[in-house]
């Protein structure tokens, strides 16, 4: 067997040799860069070779050049998005400059160029936008640019709530991947805590310059996702010097109250009036940044500040202590600092810290909760990226890139020693896995190496992260007490003893290595001036402690295919599609789950002493726990998830602002983790496992699977003429039987999993989300957001084990989430007034969310036969309102 998996072995590294040697040791990261290229014509459509091609950021003044080759071909690689103008000329013929070029965030951009022969040296200027058609690109992506985070209504000023403006995006997930499956990178190096593959550090939305989605196609250099990509970039100081203090407020009292309230068409049950009644809290967002050139055309800094101080108060309402009300906070604190320097035009470097700190206080209390369970949950990121872009040769380039992050995430009980003690009205200690303490350390090396050879534009790479994830959890320590009854304890009193007392003998800490590791190589070849080919392979290799991986299987290579036709030749249409699989990287919780639960030591006591479990009970011999805690473990030869991927579509650009899309989708996806249970009680015996000595077996394996089908359709109006508009159509379908890595079927029947097959959390038939931005006379600008999904499904469950296998909640239908529920939308608006004095703005701004208020149910009572069944009992935000200002300069 060894033989053998050396043997695919073998193929890996001849092909990771290959690619280090073709790319001179480089290593690979995801481009946030834009690319230009074009060809350079006479008026008789004849090559003309030896024009000089320079390209100008308008904001920093850095330079780009190139010269167009034997074949009229130009390129020019490695411009970070922004302003531009570009001058094309040659000795003979007038030149030419083209002013009010915006490059978007890893944007590939095609513009030719008719040059007329000119006796005298002429220049002729045209001021024209960028195409709005990427006609070379195969992905199906969208750019949310800097007007859009600036204009629109920003919630918490979270500019990632955008992202349902791309069709496809569901939530925080695409193509029916579960959750983690995506893939989030900032300045081109991973923004991810690998233990769930969440988003590690929230930057400002005053410090994101644009982000692009792509939700399929995209090319072998970004990996790590079966599902969509994130990638965005922060901003850069400029050669002026500008900056801004920003504030937001918001409190309940213009907020509408709870949804049940006065709700003529509400028939669930009536809610108690502390439910209702609308709880008070504040919310104060305040910030600004500074920018400007150290040297201009060289040098810039960027720096920004965002803080929040959120205060929510929670009442405990048991009746076994006080009521008392209790401030809860949410505060937290945000810097970035950037510095940008270019040496020349063969060498750009970027260097950015991060600060990111978040301090809740008084977490896990009110309702029967009391205060002894209080903890606060603390965070605290420490990043530092640097980037070098430089020129090796006139047809090549480098990105090297270089990240660590040291990330802390801890959550102290306020009352860290007392044991949990649960009772029917109230609940009492810490909880039972809390203090937690997690350190995270990252170091990534990333670089793209390219090379331009005639009609192909090579990429070549290596991407590695090494990731280390330390801390403790006491779990079960000092212990965990189980009350039947309120009555406070009375030794003589055998009725006020606990039932079970549940503690942990083994350890606490843990330490886990990952590494992430691939290779990558892609082609863009220009078949034709009218056709691209998009190639490229990927290989991906991943280790993480306690998850047994097969490296040798040929899953871990990620083949490509995608195609742009241009079939107008104007530069304003294409056509495009592709298939290939996308690998995701395996969660570190998965690992971390099986293996610190197997270093435990578990045991349960049942009728235990009080308050020492350990001593005698004076009225009943103590029972240990026959049959041990449950137990988890990762399947041998683990396939990490993975997806392939078909598109077909097209783009048109009508009118000089306007353009219309259309994609189709179908994503497959295979060898999600679930969690399947393989000593489980027999149904139907009520009691009776197959292995009688052992408790429950959990184990992560690698058998879940999905289906993803969509339509897109998109139509978007470039801001300009001061309005801009955005719509976005899905009509899609979701199945899966995973949700989650940890997921697990309702049931232990044989055909459980059959049945937990069926439409995701989120399938939504419908999606349309519309988005606009309208100045008005006067200073006034109007800008909102309407998003409508059409009903979400649900699960109809018996209220109890129905085929009695210790399962309650059996599924009613054949398959879950077999019912639907109600259609939800939203509109958000601001109105704002602008004031200017010489080069300073005042804007002031109210913002509505939700404006109309509309009740959008979110669960379903689903106890079947229940007098409440199928009736609503939650709901999402009603109307809140939140005014704000910021002062330009």
């Amino acid at each position: 067997m060894a033989d053998r998996k050396k043997g695919w072995l073998r193929p890996v590294w001849l092909f990771c040799l290959f690619l280090a040697l073709a790319s001179g040791l480089s290593l690979l990261s995801q481009t946030t860069l834009v690319t230009v290229e074009g060809i350079i014509a006479d008026e008789q459509g004849n090559a003309l070779p030896g024009a000089a091609i320079n390209l100008k950021n308008m904001d920093t003044g850095y330079l780009y050049s190139a010269s167009s080759r034997a074949d009229g071909r130009y390129i020019i690689s490695g411009i970070q998005p922004g302003r531009y103008e570009i001058e094309v000329s040659l000795a003979g013929f007038q030149t030419q400059k083209r002013q009010g070029l915006v490059l978007n965030v890893g944007a590939r951009i095609s513009l030719d160029f008719t040059l007329t022969a000119a006796a005298l040296q002429e220049e002729v200027v045209v001021v024209a936008p960028t195409p709005m058609v990427e006609v070379t690109k195969s992905d199906v992506s969208k750019v949310i640019d800097r007007t859009k985070i600036e204009e629109l209504p920003l919630l918490d000023r979270n500019f990632g709530s955008l992202a349902i403006m791309k069709p496809g995006v569901q939530e925080s997930r695409s193509n029916a991947q579960p959750y983690g499956s995506e893939e989030i990178i900032v300045d081109g190096v991973s923004n991810e805590w690998v233990g769930r593959n969440t988003q590690r550090t929230n930057i400002p939305a005053d410090a994101i310059e644009e982000f692009r989605i792509m939700t399929n196609q995209f090319q072998a250099e970004y990996g790590n996702t079966s599902g969509m990509v994130w990638t965005a970039i922060t901003r850069s100081g400029t050669n002026e010097f500008r900056g801004r203090l920003s504030f937001f407020y918001r409190d309940e009292t213009f907020d509408d109250v709870n949804y049940f309230v006065n709700h003529a068409t509400y028939q669930g049950p009536e809610l108690p009036k502390d439910q209702y009644e609308k709880p008070p809290y504040s919310h104060y967002l305040f910030g600004g940044f500074l920018g400007g050139p150290i040297k201009k055309d060289k040098a810039h800094f960027f720096v920004s500040y965002e803080g929040l101080r959120h205060t929510e108060y929670e009442t405990i309402t048991s009746p076994l202590v006080p009521k008392e009300t209790v401030d809860v906070t949410n505060d937290y604190n945000q810097v970035l600092a950037k510095f940008n320097y270019q040496l020349n035009e063969k060498n750009l470097f970027s260097l950015r810290y991060t600060l990111d700190k978040q301090d809740q206080k008084n977490q896990g209390v009110g309702g029967l909760f009391t205060k002894e369970r209080a903890y606060d949950y603390l965070v605290t990121i420490h990043e530092l990226q640097a980037n070098w872009t430089f020129y090796p040769a006139d047809n090549a380039m480098n990105e090297l890139r270089f990240l660590f992050s040291d990330d802390l995430i801890h959550l102290p009980a306020h009352y860290p020693d007392t044991y949990t003690v649960d009772r029917p009205s109230g609940y009492f200690g810490k909880y039972t896995s809390i203090p937690q303490r997690h350190k995270e350390k990252r170091l990534q090396l990333a670089d793209n190496y390219s090379f331009f050879l005639g009609k192909h534009t090579i990429k070549l790479g290596v991407d590695y992260s090494r990731i280390s994830v330390a801390g403790y959890v006491d779990q079960y320590i000092p212990g965990y007490f189980i009350f039947t009854t309120d009555k406070p304890f009375n030794a003589a009193d055998f009725s006020t003893y606990p039932l079970m007392f549940i503690y942990n003998k083994g350890v606490r800490d843990f330490d886990y290595p990952y590494t992430e590791a691939a290779v990558f190589a892609q082609d863009s070849w220009k078949v034709h001036r009218r056709l691209t080919l998009n190639l490229g392979l990927r290989w991906n290799y991943y280790f993480c402690k306690d998850i047994d991986i097969n490296h040798s299987d040929w899953r871990h290579f990620n083949p490509r295919f995608g195609f742009s036709w241009d079939p107008v030749g104007d530069g304003r249409t294409v056509v495009r599609g592709g298939v290939g699989t996308f690998s995701q990287n395996p969660q570190l919780n998965i690992g971390l789950i099986a293996g610190l639960m197997a270093a435990m030591d578990i045991r349960t006591i049942i009728f235990p002493n009080y308050p020492d479990p350990f001593k005698p009970n004076p009225f009943f011999p103590s029972i240990p726990g026959q049959i041990p805690i449950d137990k988890y473990s990762t399947e041998p030869g683990l396939v990490p998830p993975y997806s392939v991927q078909m598109t077909l579509g097209g783009e048109r650009q009508i009118l000089a602002d306007l353009s219309l899309g259309l994609d189709l989708v179908w994503t497959k996806g295979y060898r999600f983790t679930r969690l399947e249970n393989f000593n489980p009680i027999i149904p139907g015996t009520g009691n009776k496992r197959k292995d009688p000595t052992k408790g429950n077996q959990w184990k992560f394996t690698d058998n879940g699977r999905s289906d993803f089908k969509g339509l897109y359709l998109t139509l978007t109006k470039r801001f300009s003429h001061g309005w801009g508009l955005d719509v976005a159509y899905t009509l899609s379908q979701s199945k899966a039987d995973v949700e989650t890595e940890q997921t697990s079927p309702w049931s232990y029947d044989d055909d459980a999993w059959e049945r937990q097959y069926g439409p995701t959390n989120f399938d939504a038939r419908h999606r349309l989300a519309i988005s606009g931005i309208f100045n008005l006379p006067l200073g006034f600008q109007l800008s909102g957001l309407f998003y409508y999904q059409s009903k979400l499904p649900w699960n109809a469950v018996y209220p109890y084990d129905k085929n009695l296998d210790s399962l309650s909640n059996d599924y009613v239908d054949e398959h879950r989430n077999s019912r639907r529920g109600f259609d939800n939308y939203y509109l958000n608006l601001r109105l704002s007034k602008e004031f200017r004095f010489s080069r300073f703005r005042l804007q002031v701004f109210a913002e509505g969310y939700n404006v109309t208020n509309k009740v959008n149910f979110t669960t379903i009572y689903n106890r079947y036969g229940q007098p409440d069944f199928g009736k609503p009992i939650a709901a999402g935000s009603p109307r809140q309102i939140q005014f704000g200002a910021r002062f330009d300069f």
